[in-house]
This record gives structure tokens, C-alpha cells and sequence, in this order.
């Protein structure tokens, strides 16, 4: 449980409001931390608190998700780097420490490989690649459609610890707690736009996209750091030998007992592994 709260903020760009977190520091190098598909910004919340010293760390609600705006101009990767583009630009950032997790992490990719490499001062991707283990892959069928309706928190929280036992169950809670509203009728439903949920995503059959983060990866002058879950079967170690040679600048560190959700799965292990990378 973090014991420094950050400042809830908004800003509107691209025709949709955005919720971010602050957490101060002003004047510091500003690092902005990027949730995955369906998150919202409080999976940061123990990271950003042991980086506020360092940095002035900024985590986004991206669109559609948490307490942000849902986008009637749609959610295409395109549409969320725009949002980054506008949101540092708004915000008159002229460096940046991006850090993302999943989806967090292919936007990094596609900002610092295709619009500003020269703004990006390094990177931290979480549990994602321009592309996916084959093992992923084969499961990725054969797993059920998440249920968009909880009779009550704890209906949701026993389905969510069906799927991940290794965080801790007061963690648990509190991610549901933060990614799910209670209606009127006393149901639990998620924040983030429903059609997150019923639209597969496309990002590991599209060969086009695939190729736009393999590019980005080539290009992207910083150093980048990749921390997987090492439960998680998003990444396989020759999948990530094919990145760090790709990469300019590039390493990476497996969290034991953590799933995708990194920062939330094992928060003091994710601090540990990224202390050295980002000085702190």
C-alpha cells in the first residue's frame, strides 16, 4: 500500500478527456507510465511512489480506459499514440522516460520508433514484444471471453484469482477495486469501454503492425529495458534474443511468481529490477 497519494488530473486532447495521476516533483525528468488493454493507472501506483524522488512520473488513463473518456473515434494503435503525441506536447515535455505495460508498451514502441525517438530519453517495456511466443500463441484461442458483469466484488474477485495466483490477495482487490464501478442495481461492470472487452485484438496476427514494432524496435536510439513475468508466456528467451539484437540499446530481466501484470503481480520485485536501469 503506497503512503504518498498523487494529485488526479485531466486533460483533453484528440477530442477525448484523459485522467492521469501525479505525483510531483516538478522540475525532474518527467516519466510517463502507460497501463495495458483494459488497465487504468493505479497498477503503477507503488512504482510511482518509489520513482517520485527521481522523476516526476505522470501515469495516464489512457482512452477508454479507467476514468477516462471512452472515444467514439475508436481505438486503433494510432489513435493512442496520438493521444501520447498530444499529451506530452500539452503538457510541454520536452523529455521523457516512457515506461508501458502491454499495450502500454507497443505505444511506447510506435512514439519513440515513428514520431519522436529524439524526445525519449529510455524505456521501460513490460511483458510485451513486437510480437508473441509461439507457446502464447496456441493459447490464445482457447482462452474464455472475460465476463463483462459481477454479481458483486467478490464474485470478480474469485474469477480474477482463478487466473493469477500470484498476487497478493489485498493487491488483487484493490486492482478490481480501481478497474471496476458499481452500477445502481448494485452489479459490479468494468471501467473501460465494454468493446475493449469484445473486440479481439489484432496486434499478434497483423502483419503490418507486427512489422511497425519490429521497426520501431530498430530504429529507437534509446536504451530500453524489457521486465517480463516469467509465469507469463507472452515472451520465450529466443523471442527476446531476437529483440536485443535488433534493438540499438537493450536488456531485459525475468520476475519470478509475477504474470503479465507485472506491477502488480510481484510491485517491490518490478522496483527492484528497474533501479539500476533508471538510476534511482
Amino acid at each position: 500500500m503506497t503512503t504518498v497519494r498523487a494529485e488526479e488530473k485531466h486533460v483533453s486532447v484528440n477530442g477525448v478527456r484523459l485522467r492521469y495521476l501525479d505525483w510531483g516533483t516538478a522540475g525532474k525528468m518527467p516519466m510517463i507510465c502507460l497501463h495495458g488493454h483494459t488497465g487504468q493507472a493505479h497498477i503503477w501506483d507503488e512504482f510511482a511512489e518509489a520513482m517520485a524522488g527521481q522523476y516526476h512520473v505522470l501515469a495516464l488513463d489512457q482512452r477508454g480506459h479507467g476514468q477516462s473518456e471512452w472515444a467514439s473515434t475508436g481505438y486503433d494503435r494510432d489513435r493512442f499514440v496520438e493521444d501520447l503525441d498530444a499529451f506530452i506536447d500539452t503538457l510541454g515535455l520536452d523529455k521523457v522516460v516512457l515506461v508501458g505495460l502491454s499495450m502500454g508498451g507497443w505505444h511506447s514502441l510506435l512514439y519513440a520508433g515513428e514520431r519522436h525517438p529524439e524526445k525519449v530519453e529510455r524505456m521501460v517495456i513490460v511483458d510485451i514484444g513486437p510480437e508473441s511466443s509461439e507457446e502464447s500463441r496456441r493459447q490464445w484461442g482457447s482462452r474464455p471471453p472475460t465476463p463483462l458483469e459481477f454479481a458483486s466484488l467478490d464474485e470478480a474477485f474469485t474469477w480474477a484469482r482463478e487466473g493469477n495466483p500470484w498476487i497478493a490477495d489485498e493487491r488483487l482487490r484493490r486492482d478490481l477495486e480501481d478497474r471496476l464501478r458499481q452500477e445502481s442495481t448494485g452489479t459490479w461492470r468494468w471501467r473501460a469501454d465494454e468493446s475493449l472487452f469484445t473486440t479481439p485484438l489484432t496486434d499478434g496476427t497483423d502483419q503490418e503492425l507486427i512489422s511497425r514494432y519490429w521497426r520501431a524496435l530498430e530504429t529507437i536510439p534509446c536504451p530500453i529495458l524489457e521486465v517480463r513475468g516469467q509465469e507469463s508466456p507472452l515472451l520465450d528467451d529466443s523471442l527476446l534474443e531476437r529483440m536485443q539484437k535488433t534493438a540499438k540499446q537493450f536488456s531485459w530481466i525475468a520476475i519470478p511468481k509475477a504474470g503479465h501484470v507485472v506491477t502488480v503481480d510481484r510491485p517491490q520485485d518490478f522496483i527492484q529490477a528497474t533501479r539500476s536501469f533508471l538510476s534511482v
